[in-house]
């Protein structure tokens, strides 16, 4: 593999390389390289701290770098302003055909003439890890490694040709649940276990003129909510039988199909009869678009590469800076065992899932800017759980925009695992389900601020830890929950402790505009103190339910999940059971209800008070209840603006400030407009 050297290296000193795939720049104290990889094959080559520049332009990954195991101190960051990492075609002048052959004729006539076609070389589509492709089984409870192929217009992604061209169609009348798969699995009650084999569902479509054009489509998928508001699935479609509207899906969903059910059908030509939408042919090697105004001559790209561009196992003291990530169908950086792994002032756009995975100690994600991907945005998970060690991981001053815009359910744009790590002052907004999951103990989220989220499900919260009596020492604290809107019937709040999630603390937290601000779904040891609902449906719903519903899931410890979870940590030797004394007597102390447990403190504006179901066990205390003012709406965009920016007074209590503390991004990095880090 030829390298354009610029210098001979000095192994005495710290290895500097600069990409430049276009060998415009000539520096001769520098090494240059045509690519990331060639970079870091240098690095593994000598044994030496090391950084890599990127030059500012776009980098092609066709494959994932990995950075081997033995390379430490190393940087890899932007030169100056404008170097992309990219895992897809990049066409800066395409060339949009009228589209020829057969599929012309499964186009909508009324649209038949605008449809533009283009068609991707061999040599383009040639060495991609994953390459070209079409919709992926996906949703709810099933891995993702990567998404489907996505096509770009001028820095947008189009959506995939569908009906409805928004939203969701209901069914009009249920022919076959078909099989449940979940209903199978050990943790049912025997009474409610169902073992059948696979079988897909079926039901009628409202609209049959529609539902005849897919009955010759070959690769048709369906998408939906097929049964509960919290689980998605998109499912290939076996047959379409236009005398009847009926469609048969080709395999389960996890729950069965149900008539409350919502759907709506993609991959199909037929249905690309709106600007914006596309369709692939992945055997052909083409795509066809219904081209926004104007958009026949910006640039545009095509999603390839199934895998992380950067692999960071078992990487220590590496600093990723400044580079924007871009057009992938996996994640961008992933690492395990990755210690001391600092991510800076990057921008993550237009990729699968996650952007962002680090397992391990003392990793940070800081600064950056994620938008437009299609799942969750940061996974990290450090610390060990049986000694309780703290993994000390960390995502700050970070905004989160657009996450799970493939991927619709348990994507959060960021979620922790482990013990002992740290969400603070990031801003998450606009996504269907969650903002925030964690699992484990001891993590702290403060200082952030969570809004407009759970817009497309429900029995969610922006915040969710569920079905875990052993999630002890979690701290969420001066957060802001806001603009959370739905319904007390769909269950959508601000702070979700879902299935007796217990030994959690939500202290000085404001809820403003949420539709319930805190559920607590039957947990021991639950502290809820000090929070302010502002025009909130209900500021704190608290049950009993291990004394009710979920009783019979408790009953047989050999398939219960909360037994199994307990059963995994050693609760009855150190440190636990000094930490958390309380746990060695669930079993028998009250099984079932929520003991130990506390609301104290709220302060109320316009909110209905704390609603307990069980008062001898959750004590409610210290609630406060204030006049509202005469324009509640402006007085809480007021109350949101302060809070943003500085603290604010209420009821006795002081909140804030919340959000990112520096300007995050790769451009801002480049720009400088950052503070101290």
């Amino acid at each position: 593999m030829a390298l354009a050297a610029c210098a001979t290296v000095d192994t005495g000193h710290p290895l500097r390389i600069v990409v430049d795939p276009g060998n415009a720049l000539q520096d001769e104290h520098d090494l240059c390289v045509a690519s990331l990889e060639q970079a870091v094959q240098l690095v593994a080559r000598h044994d030496v701290p090391a950084e890599i520049l990127l030059a500012p332009c776009d980098h092609a990954v066709r494959r994932p770098v990995v950075v081997p195991r033995r390379a430490s101190s190393l940087v890899v960051r932007a030169m100056v302003p404008g170097a992309r990492l990219v895992g897809g075609i990049e066409l800066r002048q395409p060339q949009w055909q009228p589209v020829s052959g057969a599929v012309a004729q499964r186009l909508d006539p009324a649209v038949r003439d605008r449809v533009r076609e283009l068609t991707l070389s061999t040599e383009l589509l040639a060495g991609w890890t994953g390459g070209l492709s079409g919709p992926l089984h996906q949703g709810h409870g099933v891995p993702a490694p990567a998404t489907r192929s996505e096509l770009f217009v001028g820095g947008r992604a189009m959506t995939l040709a569908r009906w409805p061209d928004e939203g969701f169609a209901s069914i009009a009348s249920l022919v076959d649940p078909g099989s449940a798969p979940r209903m199978a699995e050990p943790d049912i009650p025997a009474a409610d276990r169902v073992v059948e084999p696979a079988r897909g569902g079926a039901f009628t479509v409202a609209d049959p003129v529609r539902a005849a054009r897919w009955a010759g489509a070959s690769d048709a998928w369906a998408h939906g909510y097929w049964n509960w508001d919290w689980s998605d699935e998109l499912l290939p479609i076996a047959s379409v039988d236009p005398a009847t509207a009926t469609v048969r899906l080709a395999q389960p969903h996890r729950y069965g199909i149900a008539a409350r059910g919502r759907f709506y059908v993609t991959n199909l030509p037929e249905e690309l009869d709106t600007p914006g939408e596309y369709w692939i042919d992945p055997a052909a090697g083409t795509v066809l678009a219904l081209l926004p105004d104007g958009a026949a001559t910006a640039p545009c790209s095509l999603s390839l590469l199934a895998a992380p561009m950067l692999v960071l196992d078992g990487a220590t003291d590496v600093c990723v800076e400044g580079i924007e990530f871009a057009c992938s169908r996996a994640g961008a950086l992933a690492g395990r065992d990755a210690h001391r792994v600092v991510v800076a002032h990057c921008t993550f756009r237009l990729l699968g899932s996650p952007a962002v995975g680090l397992e391990g100690s003392d990793c940070s994600v800081r600064a950056c800017v994620f938008e437009d991907l299609g799942g969750t945005g940061v996974e990290l998970a450090g610390g060990n759980r049986v000694e309780l060690v703290a993994g000390r991981m960390v995502v700050e001053d970070c905004v989160f925009r657009r996450c799970a815009r493939v991927l619709r359910t348990y994507q959060p744009a960021i979620r922790v695992a482990g013990v002992g790590n740290v969400v603070r002052h990031n801003d998450v907004g606009e996504l269907p389900h969650f903002a925030l999951m964690m699992h484990g103990n001891e993590h702290v989220v403060e200082g952030n601020e969570f809004h407009h989220v759970v817009l497309e499900t429900g029995d969610a919260g922006a915040l969710y830890l569920g079905r875990d009596w052993t999630l002890h020492g979690n701290v969420v604290r001066n957060n802001l929950f806001h603009s959370i809107r739905g319904s007390d019937s769909r269950f959508q709040n601000g702070v979700y402790l879902d299935d007796m999630a217990s030994g959690i603390a939500v202290e000085r937290n404001l809820f403003v505009r949420c539709n319930w601000g805190v559920l607590a779904g039957g947990g021991r040891d639950v502290r809820v103190h000090e929070n302010a609902f502002v025009g909130c449906g209900l500021s704190v719903s608290f049950d009993a339910r291990g004394v009710g519903w979920m009783s019979p899931h408790l009953a047989d410890p050999s398939r219960s999940t909360l037994h199994q979870r307990l059963a995994a940590v050693p609760v009855a030797n150190e440190p636990w059971r000094t930490r958390y004394p309380t746990l060695g007597g669930y079993l028998t102390d009250g099984f079932g209800r929520p003991r130990g447990s506390s609301v104290s403190g709220s302060v109320l504006v316009a909110s209905r008070p704390p609603r307990i179901e069980d008062r001898e066990s959750v004590h409610e205390t210290g609630t406060v209840s204030l006049d509202p003012p005469a324009d509640l709406d402006s007085a809480a965009d007021r109350w949101i603006a302060q809070v943003r920016h500085g603290t604010l007074q209420l009821g006795g209590l002081s909140f804030g400030p919340v959000g990112p503390r520096v300007s995050p991004g790769a451009d801002a990095r480049a720009s400088g407009a950052v503070g101290a880090d």
